[in-house]
């Protein structure tokens, strides 16, 4: 498996697809994952991206085949963007852009902040600023994992993840994300209760787009536009849906949107 011993604590598994072509040089797209996600969460995107770009998929700290922390680590925004800023330094990687998914869209704003000259753009997907104003209860999520363990919070919060999908979908992500780790969850959902980023989002000196749904429990549309216009040289689209898992959920309209603002940025 490909790990980069990041710190003492911590091996990072990445997956690396580049399907473009050998004599050109190719852009890199990250792609950052969400709480419970690992890598994989990405696998219908990448047949669309990897022929244009290298795509590299990281689990992030705590996550799949990476490292788990301590039970008493500091989780934060900016030590998941520190543990990213030194993949790219162990790979080589001057510049890359950005796309994250909720808590992972959260990691990549922060990571634009902390480290633009390592950010061409920005693609944020469902990724709140706080959970301040939001439907969701992290609080009653790790009542919940403490009592019931993960899986059974995830199908629990799936329909409002996903949407209305096939039940073989819906089972599939349900495992996915069941067998993250309760330690990590619980440090997780303590930390993401009382996150706020907003003082940050007009620091933000990329070209982002920000995507959300038009239902959303994560966030109403005017939430997340009010996120969206204090970043600058932003841009918003809105997909007609209930999810708030949209990168899961609307994979290729997701990916063809991300696939047309980074084609944009040239023109």
């Amino acid at each position: 498996m490909p790990t980069l011993r990041i710190d003492a604590s911590l091996d990072l598994y990445y997956e690396l697809d580049d399907f473009t072509d050998p004599w050109t040089a190719s852009e890199t797209i990250l792609l950052v994952h969400g709480v419970a996600d690992t890598s994989q969460a990405w696998f219908a995107w990448v047949p669309r991206l990897a022929r244009q770009f290298r795509v590299l998929r990281p689990d992030l700290r705590g996550f799949g085949h990476s490292s788990v922390p301590s039970a008493d680590y500091g989780w934060s925004l900016s030590g998941f963007a520190q543990d990213l800023q030194a993949l790219l330094d162990r790979l080589g990687i001057a510049t890359v852009h950005v796309v994250g998914q909720r808590v992972g869209g959260s990691v990549a704003m922060q990571f634009a902040h902390d480290y633009p000259e390592r950010v061409t753009s920005l693609v944020v997907i469902g990724g709140p600023a706080t959970l301040s104003k939001s439907a969701l209860n992290p609080d009653a999520w790790l009542t919940q994992v403490q009592q019931d363990g993960v899986e059974a919070w995830a199908r629990s919060t799936m329909e409002r993840r996903l949407g209305t999908v096939s039940p073989a979908m819906k089972e599939w992500w349900i495992s996915a994300m069941g067998k993250a780790s309760p330690q990590v969850m619980a440090g997780i959902f303590r930390y993401v209760g009382n996150m706020d980023i907003t003082p940050l989002l007009s620091q933000i000196q990329v070209p982002t787009l920000v995507i959300t749904s038009d239902r959303s429990a994560l966030a109403s549309v005017e939430t997340v536009r009010d996120w969206q216009t204090r970043i600058p040289h932003s841009q918003f689209l809105v997909f007609p849906s209930a999810a708030y898992h949209l990168a899961a959920a609307l994979p290729e309209e997701c990916a063809e949107a991300t696939l047309r603002f980074i084609a944009g940025l040239a023109e």
